[in-house]
Protein backbone atom coordinates (compact mmCIF):
# COMPACT_ATOMS: atom_id res chain seq x y z
CA UNK A 1 0.00 0.00 0.00
CA UNK A 2 1.46 3.35 -0.95
CA UNK A 3 2.60 5.30 2.32
CA UNK A 4 1.00 9.09 1.96
CA UNK A 5 2.96 10.59 5.01
CA UNK A 6 6.05 10.87 7.30
CA UNK A 7 6.13 8.50 10.10
CA UNK A 8 6.73 10.27 13.79
CA UNK A 9 10.48 8.56 13.60
CA UNK A 10 10.94 9.93 10.54
CA UNK A 11 9.36 13.34 11.14
CA UNK A 12 11.84 13.67 14.27
CA UNK A 13 14.80 12.95 12.50
CA UNK A 14 13.89 15.58 9.74
CA UNK A 15 13.75 18.00 12.43
CA UNK A 16 16.86 17.27 13.77
CA UNK A 17 18.67 17.23 10.41
CA UNK A 18 17.39 20.80 9.70
CA UNK A 19 18.51 22.27 13.20
CA UNK A 20 21.86 20.90 12.81
CA UNK A 21 22.22 22.41 9.30
CA UNK A 22 20.81 26.22 10.85
CA UNK A 23 23.11 25.57 13.64
CA UNK A 24 26.52 25.27 11.02
CA UNK A 25 25.07 28.41 8.90
CA UNK A 26 24.14 30.82 12.17
CA UNK A 27 27.83 31.48 12.66
CA UNK A 28 28.76 32.04 9.11
CA UNK A 29 25.78 34.44 8.93
CA UNK A 30 26.83 36.32 11.63
CA UNK A 31 30.69 36.50 10.41
CA UNK A 32 29.41 37.61 7.15
CA UNK A 33 27.35 40.17 8.58
CA UNK A 34 30.12 41.61 10.82
CA UNK A 35 32.59 41.95 8.24
CA UNK A 36 30.09 43.95 6.01
CA UNK A 37 29.67 46.22 8.85
CA UNK A 38 33.50 46.48 9.41
CA UNK A 39 33.96 47.00 5.44
CA UNK A 40 31.10 49.43 5.18
CA UNK A 41 32.43 51.90 8.44
CA UNK A 42 36.28 51.28 6.97
CA UNK A 43 34.83 52.93 3.24
CA UNK A 44 32.72 55.67 5.18
CA UNK A 45 35.61 56.77 7.74
CA UNK A 46 38.00 56.93 4.73
CA UNK A 47 35.95 59.41 2.88
CA UNK A 48 35.02 61.22 5.82
CA UNK A 49 38.53 61.38 6.35
CA UNK A 50 39.47 62.58 3.21
CA UNK A 51 36.23 65.05 3.06
CA UNK A 52 37.65 66.60 6.51
CA UNK A 53 41.18 67.50 4.91
CA UNK A 54 39.09 69.00 1.82
CA UNK A 55 37.30 71.31 4.14
CA UNK A 56 39.94 72.71 6.40
CA UNK A 57 41.90 73.42 3.22
CA UNK A 58 39.00 75.53 2.08
CA UNK A 59 38.02 77.12 5.35
CA UNK A 60 41.48 77.92 5.93
CA UNK A 61 41.90 79.34 2.51
CA UNK A 62 38.82 81.24 2.64
CA UNK A 63 38.71 82.54 6.66
CA UNK A 64 42.10 81.61 7.90
CA UNK A 65 41.15 79.82 10.58
CA UNK A 66 39.63 76.31 12.02
CA UNK A 67 35.86 77.27 12.96
CA UNK A 68 34.46 74.90 10.84
CA UNK A 69 30.64 74.00 11.84
CA UNK A 70 31.01 70.40 11.69
CA UNK A 71 27.47 69.25 12.59
CA UNK A 72 25.51 72.16 10.96
CA UNK A 73 24.73 72.88 14.69
CA UNK A 74 22.76 75.86 15.29
CA UNK A 75 25.61 76.79 19.25
CA UNK A 76 29.19 75.50 17.98
CA UNK A 77 29.26 79.16 19.84
CA UNK A 78 28.72 78.18 23.13
CA UNK A 79 31.05 78.24 25.79
CA UNK A 80 29.15 77.46 28.65
CA UNK A 81 30.63 74.16 30.32
CA UNK A 82 27.66 73.26 32.39
CA UNK A 83 26.03 73.08 28.66
CA UNK A 84 28.47 71.52 26.23
CA UNK A 85 27.54 68.01 27.11
CA UNK A 86 24.12 68.74 26.57
CA UNK A 87 24.56 70.17 22.96
CA UNK A 88 26.64 66.60 22.03
CA UNK A 89 24.09 64.88 23.23
CA UNK A 90 21.28 67.30 20.96
CA UNK A 91 23.87 66.68 17.88
CA UNK A 92 23.43 62.68 18.31
CA UNK A 93 19.85 63.23 18.67
CA UNK A 94 19.44 65.00 15.29
CA UNK A 95 21.82 62.65 13.48
CA UNK A 96 24.14 65.31 12.82
CA UNK A 97 27.38 64.13 13.44
CA UNK A 98 29.95 65.26 11.11
CA UNK A 99 27.08 66.13 8.84
CA UNK A 100 29.15 69.16 6.78
CA UNK A 101 31.49 66.24 5.50
CA UNK A 102 29.71 62.46 5.91
CA UNK A 103 27.05 61.42 3.14
CA UNK A 104 25.71 59.12 5.36
CA UNK A 105 25.87 59.84 8.85
CA UNK A 106 22.48 58.34 11.16
CA UNK A 107 24.84 55.56 12.40
CA UNK A 108 27.76 57.65 13.75
CA UNK A 109 27.50 58.87 17.21
CA UNK A 110 29.49 60.92 19.83
CA UNK A 111 30.64 58.87 22.75
CA UNK A 112 33.53 61.13 24.07
CA UNK A 113 34.46 65.21 24.12
CA UNK A 114 36.85 67.24 25.55
CA UNK A 115 37.05 71.18 25.61
CA UNK A 116 39.94 72.72 22.93
CA UNK A 117 40.05 75.71 21.75
CA UNK A 118 41.66 76.60 17.65
CA UNK A 119 44.50 77.41 19.26
CA UNK A 120 45.15 73.91 20.35
CA UNK A 121 44.50 74.44 23.94
CA UNK A 122 42.64 73.21 26.71
CA UNK A 123 40.21 75.52 27.04
CA UNK A 124 36.07 76.09 26.75
CA UNK A 125 36.81 79.22 24.19
CA UNK A 126 35.99 78.95 20.71
CA UNK A 127 32.73 76.77 20.97
CA UNK A 128 32.29 73.26 19.65
CA UNK A 129 34.64 74.15 16.87
CA UNK A 130 37.72 72.60 17.97
CA UNK A 131 36.78 69.72 20.55
CA UNK A 132 38.47 66.51 19.67
CA UNK A 133 35.49 63.91 19.65
CA UNK A 134 35.58 60.09 20.31
CA UNK A 135 32.98 58.85 17.78
CA UNK A 136 31.31 55.60 17.07
CA UNK A 137 29.99 53.84 13.80
CA UNK A 138 27.77 50.84 12.80
CA UNK A 139 30.45 48.21 13.12
CA UNK A 140 32.28 50.04 16.47
CA UNK A 141 28.51 50.78 18.56
CA UNK A 142 29.30 49.46 21.50
CA UNK A 143 25.87 47.85 21.77
CA UNK A 144 25.02 46.26 18.20
CA UNK A 145 28.36 46.30 16.58
CA UNK A 146 30.70 43.81 15.37
CA UNK A 147 31.50 41.10 17.20
CA UNK A 148 35.09 40.43 18.72
CA UNK A 149 36.77 38.11 17.16
CA UNK A 150 36.25 34.14 17.80
CA UNK A 151 39.10 32.76 16.10
CA UNK A 152 41.53 34.32 18.48
CA UNK A 153 39.57 34.43 22.42
CA UNK A 154 40.19 37.62 24.15
CA UNK A 155 42.52 39.38 21.15
CA UNK A 156 42.09 41.42 18.65
CA UNK A 157 42.43 42.67 15.34
CA UNK A 158 44.52 45.63 14.17
CA UNK A 159 43.07 48.20 12.49
CA UNK A 160 39.62 45.96 12.04
CA UNK A 161 37.01 48.17 13.82
CA UNK A 162 34.51 45.98 16.63
CA UNK A 163 32.29 46.76 19.22
CA UNK A 164 35.03 47.91 21.67
CA UNK A 165 37.06 50.11 19.33
CA UNK A 166 36.43 53.73 17.98
CA UNK A 167 37.60 56.47 16.21
CA UNK A 168 38.97 59.78 17.59
CA UNK A 169 38.31 62.77 15.40
CA UNK A 170 41.29 65.79 16.12
CA UNK A 171 39.71 69.54 14.32
CA UNK A 172 42.31 71.24 16.67
CA UNK A 173 45.71 72.65 14.92
CA UNK A 174 48.21 70.50 17.36
CA UNK A 175 48.89 66.73 16.46
CA UNK A 176 47.63 65.11 19.94
CA UNK A 177 47.74 61.36 21.59
CA UNK A 178 45.68 59.32 22.65
CA UNK A 179 46.32 56.73 25.38
CA UNK A 180 44.36 55.23 28.62
CA UNK A 181 45.06 55.56 32.18
CA UNK A 182 43.43 52.18 32.98
CA UNK A 183 45.10 49.76 31.29
CA UNK A 184 42.57 47.04 32.21
CA UNK A 185 38.89 48.70 31.67
CA UNK A 186 40.54 50.43 28.49
CA UNK A 187 43.73 48.70 27.38
CA UNK A 188 44.36 51.42 24.33
CA UNK A 189 47.37 50.99 21.93
CA UNK A 190 48.95 54.57 22.32
CA UNK A 191 48.07 56.44 18.96
CA UNK A 192 48.93 59.53 17.43
CA UNK A 193 45.50 61.46 15.53
CA UNK A 194 47.11 64.01 13.54
CA UNK A 195 45.33 67.54 13.26
CA UNK A 196 42.31 67.25 10.81
CA UNK A 197 42.37 63.54 11.01
CA UNK A 198 40.01 61.16 12.18
CA UNK A 199 41.47 57.48 12.91
CA UNK A 200 40.73 53.97 14.68
CA UNK A 201 41.23 53.64 18.19
CA UNK A 202 42.16 50.09 18.96
CA UNK A 203 40.76 48.63 22.23
CA UNK A 204 43.16 45.52 22.63
CA UNK A 205 41.03 42.49 23.46
CA UNK A 206 37.46 42.35 24.20
CA UNK A 207 37.05 44.45 27.27
CA UNK A 208 34.68 46.99 26.53
CA UNK A 209 35.32 50.78 27.52
CA UNK A 210 33.51 50.75 31.01
CA UNK A 211 34.07 54.91 30.69
CA UNK A 212 35.32 57.10 28.23
CA UNK A 213 36.74 59.24 31.00
CA UNK A 214 39.38 56.67 30.92
CA UNK A 215 40.51 57.80 27.50
CA UNK A 216 43.08 60.67 27.68
CA UNK A 217 44.52 63.49 25.34
CA UNK A 218 48.09 65.21 25.41
CA UNK A 219 49.75 67.00 23.18
CA UNK A 220 47.87 70.43 23.77
CA UNK A 221 49.66 73.68 23.09
CA UNK A 222 49.18 75.23 26.38
CA UNK A 223 50.62 71.78 28.38
CA UNK A 224 51.64 69.01 25.43
CA UNK A 225 52.45 66.50 28.88
CA UNK A 226 49.39 66.49 30.79
CA UNK A 227 46.90 63.61 29.87
CA UNK A 228 43.34 65.41 30.10
CA UNK A 229 40.28 63.01 30.68
CA UNK A 230 37.52 62.70 27.61
CA UNK A 231 34.00 63.28 28.76
CA UNK A 232 30.64 62.07 28.18
CA UNK A 233 27.72 63.53 26.02
CA UNK A 234 24.66 64.23 28.32
CA UNK A 235 22.04 61.02 28.95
Amino acid sequence: MKRNAFTLIELVFVIVVIGILAAAAIPNFVNVKNQAKTNSEMASMKGIDAAILGEIEAHSKDYGDLKINWHNYAEMNDTASATRADHYKAINTAHTVLSRVAKSNRRLKIIGWYPVDCRGRSSYGDGLYCNPLMIEDEATRSDTGALYPTEAPGADIAGQPDKNDFWVFNPTPVDINISTSNNTNAPVNPTVVHSGEIKLIDVNGTHPISSVGYIRINGLANSPATKYAFRAPSN
